[in-house]
C-alpha cells in the first residue's frame, strides 16, 4: 500500500477552515434521543421499565451470559444508563439514581440463577480500595500547580513546630511537672 502525501491545501492548511463553536445547535432540532424530553423522568417508572425489559426470556440469558463470562454487573449497569441516556429514554440523573436498583436485580438474578455475581470492574470483582488520594501524590501536584499554595503550608508548618518548642505550647499528653515547694522563713 503506497502511502498518501499529505494535504497541502490551503483549505487543509486553514486553522480556520472548521465549523465556528455552536454550529451543532443550527441543525434541526430533537435530531438525536438525547435532545428530545426524556420518556421517563421518575426514576421509579425508568427502573420498572428496565427491568420489564430485562425480565424477557431472551434480554435475560442475554444478561446471564455476560455474567457468566466475567462481565461485571457495573459494567452492565452502566452500558443500561448510557444507552437509556442516548436513546432518549432518561436524562443523565436518572440514568445514575437507577444505578444501584439496577444492580441489586441484577445480582439476585444471578444468584437465583448460581451464578458468581461480579459486582465491579476490578480483578476480584470487589470495590476498589487504593482509590485515593495520598499526601506525596498531593504535594506533587500542588508543587506543579501551585507553588505559593505549597510554599504558604511550608510556612504554616515551620510556625507549629516554632510553637511547639516554646513555653506556650499546649502538651495535652502530659502532666505538668510540680516543683518542690520551699519554705520561707520571715527573718525580723
Amino acid at each position: 500500500m503506497i502511502p498518501q502525501p499529505p494535504d497541502t491545501s490551503v483549505e487543509a492548511l486553514d486553522r480556520f477552515n472548521r465549523p465556528p463553536p455552536g454550529h451543532s445547535l443550527t441543525g434541526p432540532q430533537e435530531k438525536w434521543g438525547w435532545e428530545k424530553p426524556p420518556r421517563f423522568a421518575d426514576p421509579e417508572e425508568a427502573i420498572d421499565f428496565i427491568i420489564d425489559q430485562m425480565e424477557t426470556p431472551t434480554v435475560q440469558n442475554d444478561m446471564l451470559s455476560l455474567m457468566v463470562a466475567g462481565v461485571s454487573i457495573e459494567e452492565i449497569v452502566d452500558s443500561v444508563g448510557i444507552g437509556g441516556f442516548a436513546t432518549g429514554h432518561f436524562n443523565p440523573d436518572v440514568s445514575e439514581l437507577i444505578k444501584a436498583p439496577i444492580a441489586m436485580y441484577l445480582a439476585g438474578l444471578a444468584v437465583e440463577n448460581d451464578i458468581q455475581p461480579k459486582m465491579f470492574n476490578t480483578d476480584d470483582g470487589m470495590p476498589r480500595e487504593d482509590a485515593n488520594v495520598d499526601e506525596a501524590q498531593v504535594m506533587n501536584i500542588m508543587q506543579d500547580r501551585s507553588p505559593e499554595t505549597l510554599q504558604v503550608m511550608a510556612e504554616m508548618e515551620g510556625q507549629e513546630e516554632q510553637l511547639d518548642d516554646s513555653f506556650l505550647s499546649p502538651k495535652l499528653g502530659e502532666q505538668p511537672v510540680e516543683q518542690p515547694k520551699e519554705e520561707v522563713t520571715e527573718e525580723v
